[in-house]
């Protein structure tokens, strides 16, 4: 047998050698590979076509985004592009959105779909095209012949075309709410026609079926029919019946409207159109004038209670021109142009159209403003201002931009708004506005008399209001620091009718008034606030931190409010008072008026800055107000059972009534009939005082004073304090046997009997009182007496001239006594004193005695107040200990 041949045996280098080989080869292959698509999108994009993200996913090429440039305009562009299968072809694109590039004046014919393509299907979920809705396509191409479907909904529209022969048709259904949402019925689309290149008929037919507005119950129907024939093209519209409009009007029907022309614009118009609603009736007239119907006039009138106009067109060479004129329409409103307006006829273009609307004292106006139109859409571009007055604000507006069908777009609007005392800057961004879901963000500045303003408003539309918020800032002009003033809402509401929801608040920061501090101020509502613009009802919750002086605190306090109205009513309390103050205010023109009503117990908490120590009392005052350019307070304050300490000096049982009148810088207390005390302490006891008084703090003036004191009387016209001048008061029947028993001795060295009185001329002084030439005489007779005590005993026997003194003095009858005293303001007092009588023991033996006599008299009050102080309280310890420890009776 033949053995087979043994295989040549490979050495390792040269399987070394075999894989770089291989290696290389594969480098090649892929940089070729490389260049070869390098320069494929180099080619692209030559030919105007730019890829985004090419990838691969489950056996089929993707392309994330692309577009497709005629020049510098974007003719075609997508997103979401994949090829699904390779054979036949089928490709997916999420998205499609075309737009026309022809800039030039003329329109051409569109080009057919070109010959020989291998059989495809393109699924297109989103194409957009202008002037009609987003929709979803499915074409398909096999053999020449292009079916395609067209869905929106329920909404289709299916074509063929067959390319070899250039045959077309088409059919569909379209509802009236595609066009505008308002819109209600159907549209049945049949159309059939010849495309091959250069050559371009049809023949279509529009069948409006039930068509009405929202809101309306009335239908009507309608037909469009048009031919194409190359670039000419003619239209014919008729209106079986009456066709409902917006707003209650209705479209009669009449002569068909006829109109033709080619791809670049319009040759004739002719129509004969009325149209009637609730404001009256519109009419529109148009005749040509030749046969080309190239040329024509025309009329549109406007009759009606809220409707007048009479406004005469033509048109020539294209172009439609309404003369000079003016409209009035409904709500009062006149819009009025100065100059022609003219209007291509073409599809494509542009007119300037000034205009001017009147409303009531309000204008709104554009010079430059301009209308641009083609491939479906339209733009206004151009300036307005607004000026005039409403609801007695005088407004200036000014806005430059563009308005088209997805809303303005420019520079922000500003409009002033101003009513003395009232100015402010608005400005309205209007970038982010959409038409169908308006947001309108503004800010504003400005100021109320002296209080400056700014803030914001967010508003968006509401079903047939608008609800949105409010942040505000001002500071009160009357705070030297601090007292930010912050308020922060949500509100909701239409014209004449907004509300303020409940947890809206008005907050002042901490700041200082006049060198007081005051503490954090808030005003909360607790109910939805209503307003028709001009009045307020609902609750609101009030925290006040109080007030702090150098002097005097005032501490936290709440309470609500309630609005109603033109009226208000709040209730407050001072917890740490146990006040309560009741406050109610109107409007009054500009500003407003009310009244407040305080009760309250008197404390010693009250009384820091005052001067005086408030022990116990009761306040009950009734005061009204007003505010306008100042606030005023007038009223009156009624005490009852008023106890103080005023330095030592002590008063108690005060009672009586003063009005009180304070504005700004000024303020005056007065009594109402006389102010009375039970006792006044001042180291003498006054009883049962009684006085009137006027002040404004600064200056008091007493009028009517009338006092027992030492068993006697004190009285005074009219006296000032602080004063510059000496007052005169006069006391009668003064009791000597009371004068006496001031020196507080059981057995006190001098015993006097009788009754004095005079004249006394004080000059009461900011801190002290001063005298000046008082004069004290007797009332009838009085009587001395030195009883031979053991400290007379030792004078006599220490000296023979003081004990004949004291003999003559020992027992004396006085029928003249005379006092003339001085007082410096310091309280030192000089006392020059005449005594003329009879010693009964010493055979009445005449005598005269001069005796003068200095002393401190605030030292001398001030040991006598100590003095009973200290007894006071020694005396209420032993009645405090002997209640507790009862002495036990004895037998006797």
């Amino acid at each position: 047998m033949t053995q087979p041949p043994t295989p040549p045996t490979t050495s390792p280098a040269a399987h070394h050698r075999g894989r770089r080989w291989l290696l290389f080869t594969l480098l090649v292959l892929l940089a070729l590979l490389l260049a070869a698509v390098a320069g494929a999108r180099w080619w692209l994009q030559q030919q105007g076509l730019q890829l985004q993200g090419p990838g691969w996913r489950d056996g089929g090429a993707t392309i994330a985004q692309w577009q497709w440039r005629q020049q510098d305009c974007v003719a075609a562009q997508g997103s979401g592009l994949r090829i699904e299968r390779w054979q036949p072809l089928t490709i997916s694109l999420q998205q499609l959105q075309l737009q026309s590039c022809n800039k030039s004046s003329r329109r051409e014919l569109p080009a057919p779909p070109p010959a020989g393509l291998p059989p495809f299907t393109l699924h297109i979920a989103s194409l957009q095209t202008p002037g009609l809705p987003a929709l979803a396509a499915a074409v398909t191409q096999q053999n020449e012949r292009w079916q395609a479907q067209l869905t929106q909904g329920a909404d289709k529209l299916a074509l063929d075309y067959r390319r070899d022969n250039g045959q077309w048709q088409a059919r569909g259904m379209l509802a009236a709410a595609r066009l505008s949402p308002q819109l209600l019925g159907q549209w049945q689309l049949q159309a059939s026609g010849r495309w091959l290149p250069g050559q371009l008929q049809a023949r279509v037919q529009a069948d409006g079926r039930q068509l009405g507005y929202q809101g309306d119950a009335r239908r009507g129907d309608a037909r469009l029919q048009a031919t194409l024939h190359n670039r000419q093209w003619q239209l014919e519209a008729t209106l079986p019946h009456a066709l409902p409009l917006a707003a209650g009007w209705l479209l009669q029907p009449r002569r068909a409207l006829q109109a033709s022309g080619d791809l670049d614009g319009v040759h004739s118009l002719q129509a004969d159109l009325l149209a009637s609603g609730p404001q009256g009736k519109l009419q529109l007239q148009l005749t040509p004038q030749d046969h080309s119907l190239q040329r024509g006039s025309g009329l549109l009138q406007l009759d009606g209670k809220d409707l007048h106009a009479r406004i005469p067109l033509q048109w020539a060479s294209r172009q439609l021109t309404l003369a000079a004129g003016q409209a009035r329409l409904p709500q009062g409103v006149r819009l009025s142009w100065p100059q022609a307006w003219q209007l291509p006829l073409t599809t494509s273009g542009s007119s300037r159209l000034p205009f001017r609307l009147d409303y009531q004292q309000l204008q709104l106006s554009s010079h430059d403003g301009t209308l641009r139109w083609g491939d479906g859409r339209w733009q206004w571009q151009g300036a307005l201002a607004l000026a005039g007055r409403h609801a007695g604000l005088q407004l200036a507006g000014q806005w430059r931009g563009q308005l088209d069908a997805q809303g303005a777009h420019g520079a922000p609007l500003q409009l002033k708004v101003s009513k003395p005392p009232l100015a402010l800057v608005i400005s309205l961004p209007v970038n982010a506005i959409d038409p169908r879901q308006p947001l309108l963000n503004a800010s504003f500045a400005g100021h109320y008399r002296d209080w400056p303003l700014k803030g914001s408003v967010v508003a968006r539309q509401q079903g047939a209001g608008w609800q949105g918020s409010l942040a505000a800032s001002s500071r009160p002009p009357f705070y030297s620091k601090g007292g930010a003033l912050q308020l922060a809402a949500n509100w909701r509401g239409n014209a004449g009718n907004w509300q303020l929801e409940s947890g809206s608040k008005l907050s002042v920061a901490e700041g200082i008034v006049d060198s007081v501090l005051l503490k954090p101020l808030s005003l909360q509502a607790t109910s939805a606030l209503l307003s028709d613009g001009s009045r307020a009802h609902g609750q609101l919750a009030l925290t006040a931190g109080g007030a702090v002086a150098s002097r005097w605190t005032l501490p936290p306090a709440n309470g609500t409010l309630q609005l109603a109205g033109e009226r208000a009513s709040g209730q407050l309390q001072l917890p740490a008072w146990r006040s309560k103050l009741q406050l109610t205010a109107r409007r009054h023109g500009e500003g407003a008026v009310g009244s407040l009503q305080l009760d309250t117990p008197l404390s010693a908490a009250m009384s820091r800055g005052l001067g005086v120590t408030l022990q116990q009392g009761q306040l009950a005052s009734k005061l009204q107000w007003q505010w306008q350019k100042q606030w005023q307070l007038n009223g009156d304050v009624r005490l009852s059972d008023v106890a103080l300490d005023w330095g030592g000096i002590l008063a108690n049982g005060g009672r009586g009534r003063l009005t009180l009148a304070a504005r700004p810088g000024q303020l005056q207390l007065q009594s109402d009939g006389p102010l009375q005390l039970a006792q006044l302490d001042v180291g003498t006891l006054l009883q049962e005082v009684s006085l009137t008084l006027r002040s404004d703090l600064q200056d008091w003036q007493l009028g009517a004073v009338h006092a027992k004191v030492l068993g006697g009387n004190l009285q005074a016209d009219s006296l000032r304090w602080p004063s510059s001048a000496f007052q005169p008061v006069t006391v009668q029947q003064l009791d000597l046997a009371a004068v006496a028993a001031l020196q507080n001795d059981p057995q006190p060295t001098v015993q006097l009997t009788g009754r004095v009185g005079g004249t006394l001329p004080l000059q009461l002084l900011p801190a002290g009182i001063a005298l000046q030439d008082g004069l004290l005489r007797n009332e009838g007779e009085l009587t001395l007496r030195v009883p031979a005590s053991a400290g007379v005993t030792a004078m006599a026997q220490s000296n023979r001239a003081v004990q004949l003194a004291l003999d003559i003095l020992s027992e004396l009858d006085v029928n003249d006594f005379q006092a003339r005293l001085a007082m410096s303001r310091n309280g030192l007092l000089d006392a020059q004193v005449t005594l003329k009588g009879v010693n009964p023991r010493q055979n009445r033996q005449p005598v005269v005695l001069n005796y003068s006599h200095s002393e401190n008299v605030l030292e001398l009050l001030r040991s006598l107040r100590i003095g009973d102080e200290i007894s006071r309280r020694v005396l209420s310890r032993k009645q405090a200990a002997a209640t507790r420890n009862p002495t036990p009776e004895t037998s006797p």
